[in-house]
């Protein structure tokens, strides 16, 4: 039996519970990962509510990316063993004790000074954001990069990522601390989009416009940094964390040559099999190689998941919320 966050209708994080459940059973393919620490993400709180793109059948555990250390292996599975520190992506298990996954959505890495919280961090943000910038946004260097909700958890990588890219990141955020943030995280510039026009000060900003947008949020800065983009410009959207899905006019696509893309992470694997793999193994090796560092924003036991949810439902953690389910199964975090 192992302790687990347990959800078995829908809602909000009030529907969360922690219970004592059966272990997962291994089956082919799979690998079983002792979960150290789990990080939340905006589609936890959709898939509960079951308004995500994919839903997830009730009773379930929620949480899509954890670091571990793996326990055991199926005998089909090669490249992984028993004893292997790793980090893992999937649609939901994460927030308990054991998780069973597929082999290929989890990634050994040295053992060496890993810190469980970071690594829990790091995977859905660092691997969306560099997705959006170097798969999609064909970032370069020197180039002006607005983001949009900069200080969220893809926020923030993605302002990360552009400045260790040698790109240079606008963040677009509300309030004074969570813009501060997003210059510690290397923002050359900052904009509040409560209290400033984000199409003059973008402009001004840039000069020309804006190069690359990333945008995670939608709402109504999306427009506004549409229209603030130069000429042959690139805007990736990430997703709508705002949820509001914004209604772009198109003529402004046509008039400025703009390229607009979308993608989801959960999905790129199938989509561009040989291009995404080695995309993510550039930002691991920056990751391990500490060039790019998650933020932590909040910190809570297993017990206390609830809390973490709620947290990030009110928008009020600049970084990650990550849960220490049990941080002893790779040391201190």
């Amino acid at each position: 039996m192992m302790r687990a966050a347990v959800v078995r209708e829908r809602g909000g994080p009030e529907v969360v519970s922690i219970e004592e459940i059966p272990d997962p059973e291994l089956r082919p393919g799979t690998v079983r990962v002792a979960v150290a620490c789990a990080a939340l993400n905006f589609p936890d709180l959709l898939i509960m509510a079951g308004t995500y793109q994919a839903t997830v059948d009730l009773p379930y555990v929620p949480g899509c990316e954890f670091s571990g250390r793996v326990l055991e292996v199926a005998a089909d599975v090669t490249g992984l063993g028993a004893g292997d520190v790793v980090f893992g992506l999937a649609t939901h298990g994460a927030l308990a004790g054991q998780i069973v996954i597929e082999a290929r959505r989890v990634t050994a890495v040295p053992p060496d000074g890993v810190q469980p919280r970071s690594l829990a961090a790091y995977s859905v943000t660092y691997t969306t954001a560099y997705h959006a910038l170097r798969t999609f946004g064909a970032v370069a260097e020197g180039e002006w990069v607005a983001v949009l909700g900069a200080a969220g958890g893809v926020g923030l990588a993605a302002v990360d990522i552009a400045r260790a890219l040698g790109a240079r990141p606008i963040a677009i955020a509300r309030g004074g601390d969570r813009l501060a943030a997003c210059a510690d995280a290397g923002a050359v510039a900052t904009i509040d989009y409560s209290a400033e026009d984000v199409k003059t000060r973008l402009k001004e900003i840039t000069g020309s416009g804006a190069d690359i947008v990333v945008d995670p949020v939608g709402g109504a800065s999306a427009e506004q940094s549409l229209r603030a983009m130069r000429w042959g410009g690139r805007y990736v959207v990430v997703g709508f964390a705002s949820g509001e899905i914004p209604r772009i006019p198109l003529n402004l696509v046509l008039l400025k040559g703009v390229q607009m893309v979308g993608f989801e992470n959960r999905t790129i694997m199938e989509h561009l099999p040989e291009v995404a793999p080695v995309h993510r193994r550039e930002i691991l090796d920056r990751y391990l190689r500490g060039e790019v560092r998650p933020r932590i924003g909040s910190v809570h036991p297993l017990e206390d998941v609830g809390e973490g949810l709620r947290r990030l439902a009110a928008r009020d953690v600049v970084g990650k919320v990550v849960i220490d389910v049990d941080p002893a199964v790779l040391g201190s975090s």
